[in-house]
Parts: C-alpha cells; sequence; structure tokens
C-alpha cells in the first residue's frame, strides 16, 4: 500500500499523529467539545455549522461560563446579550444551526445516478425508530407521515392512487354501460366523442407535471406552495386554450355539448378541459403532501355524482346527458380541490425547511421529454377510440369504445399504482431497488387476476346490453391479452420515472403509443355491414396487442433498452 502521510521517524515513533486524538477530548475555551471532521463530496464539513454559506452569517453564540450557574466575575464586563432574553437567543441561535447541519447533510446525502437527482432534491431517510409525535401521525404531513411510509415501503401511495384511478375509471365505464342501457347506441357513440376529446386534451395539457410535482414536493419545504400553484396555474390555462381550438376544428364535438348550439358547447368544452387537465394533479399533489387518502375520497365521491347526473339526465338528453355528467362534477370538484390545496400545502410548507426546488434548466430537462411521452399516453388512451368512431361509425364505435373503457381502466390503474414510486424513491431514494421489487411482486398480484375475470366476464356483461355490444366480447378478450404485455412496460416506465430518466421514458412511451395509434389510423378496415362487429374492431386489436408484445420483448432483449442500474444501501 501507498503510504498516506510522510514517513516518520524512529525518533517520532512515539509522538501524537497529526489528527485529533482519540478518546473524549477537553472541552475548548467555549464550552464545547470538538468532534471530528465528516466531509462531504462538497469538500466542506457537514458538521461545521458555518460549513454552510446560508447560515455563515449567523451572529456566534455567547460563551457559557466554565461553571453552569454562576454569574461573571466581579469587575467582568457584561456581555453583549446578557439580558434577560438572552437564553431564549441562544436557543434560536442553536436551533438555526441544528437546522443549518441538517440541510447540509441533505444536499450531500443523495445518489448521483441519472436524471435530475442531485443535491437536495431527494431529502435523506428519516430515522425509523423516531418517536411518533401525536400532532405529526394525526396529519400525515410531517415526520411521523414519513415514518409510515419507512415502515410500509410506501404501499400506503400505491394503494390510494390505484383506488383514486379506480374510482374514475371504472364510473367512466359503469357511465358508458348505463348510457348503453338506456340511450340510442348511436348516441352513445356521439357522447364517447366528446369524452375522448376533452380527456385527451386535459392529459396532454398537463406536461406530467404531475409526476414532477411527486418527485419535487417532498423536498420543498417552504416554497411546496409556490411551486404547486405555479404549475396548476400553468395547466389550466393551456388546456382551456387548446379545448378552445379543438371544439372550432372539431364543431361536431362542440354541438354535441351543447345539445346543437356551437356556442354554449364551446363553453362547456373549454371549462371541462381546463378542469380536467389539474383534476388529476390534484391527486398526485395530495399524496406527495402526504395526504393520499384525501385524493381516495375527492374520487369517490365524484364517481358517485357522475353516476347520479347521468341517472337523472339521461332518459330524456341522451348524448347531452352524459356530457354534462363529466362537465358539472368536474368544475365543482376542481373549485373545491383547490381550495382544499391551499390549505393543505400551506400547513405542509409550513411544517418543513426552507426545502430546495429544482432550477428551470433542471425542470424543463426532465419535463420535456416524459412530457412529450405524456402527450403519447393520452393519444393512446382516447386518440384511438376517436379514429373508432370515425372509421367504423357510431354504432361499432360504441363497441368499441366499451372494450377500450376495460382496458383504460386496468391500464390506468396500473399506471398509478406504479407511479407511486416516484414519491417513495424521492423520500428515500437508498431503497430504490427495494420499492421497485415490492411494486412489481404486488402488481402481478393486483392486475394478473383482473385480466382473467376480464376476459372470462367480457361476454357476460356485454350481453347485458344487447346483442348489439355482446359482438365486441372476442376482441374484449384479445385487448386482455395485450394488457399482460403491457403490464411489464408500465413497470419499466414508472422505474425510469423514479430514477429521473426522462430520455428513456420517452423512448418507450412514444414508441409503445405511437405504433398504437398510428396503427389505429391507418390500418385497412372491412366496411361497415359487410362483417361481424369483431371482425371490424380486429385489426385495431391486433394492433394494439403486437404493439405490446414488440415492446415487452425489446425491454428484455434489446441492451440499448435496459435501464442503468443503480447504486442501493440496505436499509
Amino acid at each position: 500500500m501507498r503510504p498516506v502521510g510522510p514517513a516518520r521517524s524512529r525518533r517520532e515513533a512515539g509522538a501524537p499523529g497529526p489528527g485529533q486524538p482519540p478518546g473524549p477530548q477537553a472541552p475548548d475555551g467555549d464550552g464545547t467539545r470538538v468532534l471530528p471532521a465528516r466531509r462531504s463530496r462538497s469538500g466542506y464539513d457537514t458538521r461545521d455549522p458555518y460549513a454552510d454559506p446560508a447560515t455563515a452569517a449567523l451572529p456566534p453564540s455567547a460563551p457559557v461560563g466554565r461553571h453552569a450557574g454562576r454569574g461573571p466575575a466581579p469587575g467582568t464586563p457584561p456581555e453583549p446579550d446578557a439580558g434577560s432574553d438572552a437564553p431564549t437567543q441562544r436557543l434560536e441561535i442553536a436551533h438555526a444551526r441544528a437546522r443549518s447541519r441538517r440541510l447540509a447533510e441533505q444536499r450531500t446525502e443523495y445518489l448521483p445516478v441519472v436524471g435530475l437527482r442531485g443535491p437536495g432534491e431527494n431529502p435523506p431517510p428519516p430515522p425509523v425508530d423516531r418517536p411518533r409525535s401525536g400532532g405529526d401521525d394525526d396529519d400525515g404531513d410531517g415526520a411521523g407521515g414519513q415514518g409510515r411510509h419507512s415502515r410500509n415501503g410506501g404501499i400506503g401511495d400505491g394503494i390510494a392512487l390505484t383506488l383514486c384511478s379506480a374510482f374514475g375509471s371504472v364510473a367512466g365505464l359503469l357511465g358508458v354501460l348505463i348510457a348503453a342501457r338506456i340511450m340510442p347506441q348511436a348516441e352513445v357513440g356521439r357522447a364517447s366523442e366528446f369524452v375522448s376529446a376533452f380527456q385527451l386534451i386535459g392529459g396532454i395539457a398537463q406536461l406530467n407535471l404531475g409526476l414532477g410535482l411527486m418527485r419535487w414536493l417532498p423536498g420543498a419545504g417552504r416554497k411546496s406552495v409556490r411551486l404547486t400553484f405555479g404549475a396548476l396555474l400553468l395547466i389550466m390555462p393551456l388546456s382551456g386554450l387548446i379545448g378552445l381550438v379543438y371544439g372550432v376544428i372539431v364543431p361536431r364535438i362542440a354541438e354535441t355539448a351543447g345539445g346543437g348550439s356551437i356556442g354554449l358547447g364551446l363553453l362547456v368544452l373549454v371549462l371541462t378541459c381546463a378542469g380536467w387537465g389539474v383534476f388529476v394533479v390534484h391527486d398526485f399533489v395530495m399524496v406527495a403532501i402526504g395526504r393520499p387518502w384525501v385524493a381516495v375520497w375527492r374520487n369517490g365521491t365524484f364517481a358517485v355524482v357522475r353516476i347520479v347526473l347521468l341517472l337523472a339526465f339521461g332518459a330524456s338528453l341522451h348524448s347531452q346527458a352524459m356530457v354534462l355528467s363529466w362537465a358539472i362534477p368536474v368544475v365543482l370538484w376542481v373549485a373545491a380541490g383547490t381550495a382544499m390545496l391551499w390549505y393543505m400545502t400551506r400547513r405542509f410548507a409550513a411544517s418543513g425547511g426552507p426545502g430546495v426546488v429544482p432550477s428551470r434548466a433542471e425542470a424543463i430537462a426532465f419535463l420535456a421529454p416524459t412530457a412529450l411521452a405524456q402527450c403519447g399516453n393520452a393519444l393512446l388512451y382516447n386518440q384511438v377510440p376517436l379514429f373508432a368512431n370515425l372509421r367504423m361509425g357510431n354504432e361499432v364505435g360504441a363497441v368499441f369504445f366499451i372494450c377500450w373503457q376495460a382496458v383504460t381502466v386496468i391500464d390506468l390503474a396500473a399506471t398509478f399504482f406504479t407511479n407511486s414510486l416516484a414519491v417513495q424513491t424521492a423520500r428515500e431514494p437508498h431503497r430504490a431497488e427495494e420499492f421497485a421489487r415490492l411494486a412489481r411482486r404486488r402488481m402481478i398480484i393486483l392486475f394478473v387476476p383482473v385480466l382473467a375475470v376480464g376476459a372470462l366476464l367480457g361476454y357476460p356483461v356485454l350481453s347485458l346490453l344487447g346483442s348489439g355490444y355482446a359482438e365486441g366480447a372476442p376482441a374484449l378478450a384479445v385487448l386482455m391479452i395485450g394488457l399482460l404485455f403491457r403490464l411489464i412496460v408500465v413497470f419499466e416506465l414508472a422505474r425510469r420515472q423514479a430514477d429521473g430518466d426522462g430520455m428513456g421514458y420517452a423512448k418507450i412511451q412514444l414508441l409503445n403509443t405511437g405504433m398504437v395509434v398510428v396503427f389505429a389510423g391507418l390500418v385497412p378496415l372491412p366496411e361497415p355491414g359487410t362483417t361481424s362487429v369483431s371482425m371490424m374492431m380486429l385489426p385495431m386489436v391486433l394492433g394494439y396487442v403486437g404493439a405490446q408484445l414488440l415492446c415487452a420483448l425489446a425491454l428484455r432483449f434489446v441492451p440499448a433498452w435496459n435501464r442503468r442500474s443503480t447504486s442501493e444501501v440496505k436499509s
């Protein structure tokens, strides 16, 4: 081995070494012990309260007498801060220094892997044996909430996001089934055009800021309010503007929304698009600040009100009833949710430190590729059924829309469940591999049986709606097979988002969704009326299955698609 320092002569063999002598040290002049230095990667000592430039200007603490409880010696001039508030002032300075040390460690204890994971983005892991305080545990937004995540592997976040998605998706599917029962088949197809359009626009306008907030809010501290509402105020106007342009370009959607009036339809479309753009982002913010079950209750009540409105208006208003059953709750729930977020994020910010948020360049580096990929995801869920309506007619399009809603329910639930990896990894980056293994096993246990049940119950459920819908049961069974391969893709996408690998995420998502959308728009279809409903839908269905199978195989066997491994610290 190469010696660290200069060699010692025999004469100096018994002399003490150059470092700190072992054992407890005698107190220095101010009564404190000198701790051994601990250098961070940035080069300064994290134990030194003045190593952090943010607190270098703090006033020095008053010296402590050698004999506690005794006053100054006779003739000694009084100290400058020896007034009645001196103990309080010294305590405040001590708290500021302790907070400075914690922030210094937070800026250096991170995993320098890929993407945006860098200094200050991931807070240090909380101690597992920290005593639980009643206030924090009750609120769930303090240390107690993080302690619970540490103990349960973050399953609360995953289950909550899955339930939020399930409530919305199942209510949407149930609404379509009710509409198919009480409305003519062509009216269901017209209403599905509006639903697909505003969900497509809202999904594109989110710019993947929901996932970005889940990664950044746990360490944002007092900057959480500005970060959250800056994102919301960007999404809402953008979504409303895109909705207005879309309604002008495709006026038949505005006519459906307005019951024949294009002006009223444009207003309904703009309001619904603006609200839907931030509706899902509210859920992500609530999970990131430690309030996941508030999001669950919010989505549950939203689903119930939608079904009630559809039952109340469906028999008389037909397609417009389905439009209003979406538009009215979206506007009301977004208004109430924004007020709730204002209160909850302010409390969350008040309980945190100064916080660290990504710079504009860092945020763009993460959001630019992932937002583009999110557009592909929105096209997959919503543009494909629009193509079906436009290319196969409203009657066959209504059957395809119901089958596609079943696919969307499971796909969104799996996506939301695995998206919790982002907030779990942000809280405890040293357990990233452990969280990924848990999420993969839980996803298989939860969703593979659901696919089998969907394939088996497709025909009985569709038969309840009429013979015209029952013909789509074979196509639904084939779609369930495609979803089995899609689960592999969804899990790998979630891992790349949690890692901050925006380009890797975008590459997989855009290729996957692009193949499905292009195939749905260009594949030759039989002429309407020349064959069965299932055979008309089969080319689009096979295109979906083929795209998922190719992407799953590429993730397994193509080296360029392999995820870069990260270091893990065993907890």
